[in-house]
């Protein structure tokens, strides 16, 4: 069950997506960053410097967003601020966090929205939904996704097999098994037509034309080409890239600033990346220095000067960036 709930977190805290690279929203208030976390069959906040800052007496939690965070009771969710205040009554199975003053819950087997004091604002009925982002949500119906704005009213027609979230004013939807772009008043930018395709992120987007791996910019340019087996989006000015089945970044003139020489890597976030060498998690920095050597079974990304690691047998914990613990969830 631990590893269950481990993983529940993990999702909620480091998203690896089409949409683009997606930090933790954690919560920063008059108390600071809060991070969650769990002790024995309870979950709790702690303070970046391990301090317990809201009481460890919850049955779930998940990280602050726009003041609000994720908390389970009597195995239902709802909403606490950061002074530990019920602000949203814990009544739905499934509930997700807010993004631009709404957040995703399900109510009879239906997605709707709410606001930061609890009330529904947008019916539940769709068969799936996600974060509103650049005041636009895509939603499936009908199953097909299309686009809402705030006041619940279609902005783009249900006809994709995919929808993601705006950046840059721009959305990745996929067609017929191709990766297209759409613009927010619901004019296709770029056809569908690529074979792989991720959302926009520092003014480009990573796209497999002709057998390639590019970079387009907004205006459907190719400005950066590349020869690698493989390539992310970028990420603090790096992107991930592969080459002899070996991972390593580069920067936004193509050239590479750490070596393909690891199994597997994250993006950069606060200007370090988690990376696998063999079954090990570690963390390296844009020079390819290993700053954390390779030791955890697993590693999510720093936000807030602190990142979630995992040693093995449900056991888990806060890093700083010397890699000191500052909480393990077994003491």
């Amino acid at each position: 069950m631990k590893s269950a709930r481990l993983l529940y977190l993990l999702v909620f805290l480091f998203v690896l997506s089409c949409a683009g690279p997606s930090p933790t929203d954690i919560a920063k208030s008059e108390k600071g960053t809060l991070f969650p976390v769990e002790h024995g069959q309870n979950w709790g906040f702690i303070d970046r410097q391990g301090n317990v800052a809201i009481p460890i007496k919850y049955q779930g939690a998940v990280d602050f967003s726009e003041g609000r965070a994720l908390i389970k009771e009597n195995g239902k969710w709802g909403y606490i601020n950061e002074w530990d205040i019920m602000v949203i009554t814990p009544e739905y199975v499934e509930a997700h966090k807010f993004s631009e003053g709404f957040a995703d819950v399900k109510v009879d087997g239906a997605y709707g929205y709410i606001n930061r004091v609890g009330k529904m604002v947008i019916e539940p009925n769709f068969e799936k939904v996600n974060p509103f982002s650049e005041g636009l949500a895509s939603v499936k119906y009908n199953g097909e996704w299309g686009y809402i704005n705030k006041k619940g009213e279609t902005i783009v027609e249900p006809q994709y097999e995919k929808a993601f979230g705006f950046s840059e004013g721009l959305a990745l939807i996929l067609l017929d098994g191709k990766g297209g772009y759409v613009k927010k008043n619901g004019k296709v930018f770029i056809q569908p037509q690529f074979d792989y395709a991720e959302g926009y992120s520092e003014g480009l987007a990573c796209v497999l034309k002709d057998g390639k791996y590019v970079y387009i910019d907004k205006f459907g340019e190719v400005k950066l080409k590349t020869d690698f087996e493989s390539a992310r989006h970028f990420s603090e000015g790096a992107a991930a890239v592969s080459s002899g089945g070996k991972f390593g970044f580069i920067n936004r003139s193509g050239l590479l600033v750490v070596q393909p020489e690891f199994d597997q890597v994250g993006d950069f976030s606060e200007g370090l990346a988690t990376f696998r060498i063999g079954n090990k998690w570690g963390f390296v920095n844009k020079r390819g220095e290993m700053v954390i050597e390779p030791q955890f079974e697993s590693a999510v990304s720093f936000s807030g000067g602190l990142a979630i690691v995992e040693l093995g047998g449900g056991k888990w914990g806060y890093i700083d960036k010397k890699g000191k613990f500052v909480w393990k969830s077994f003491e």
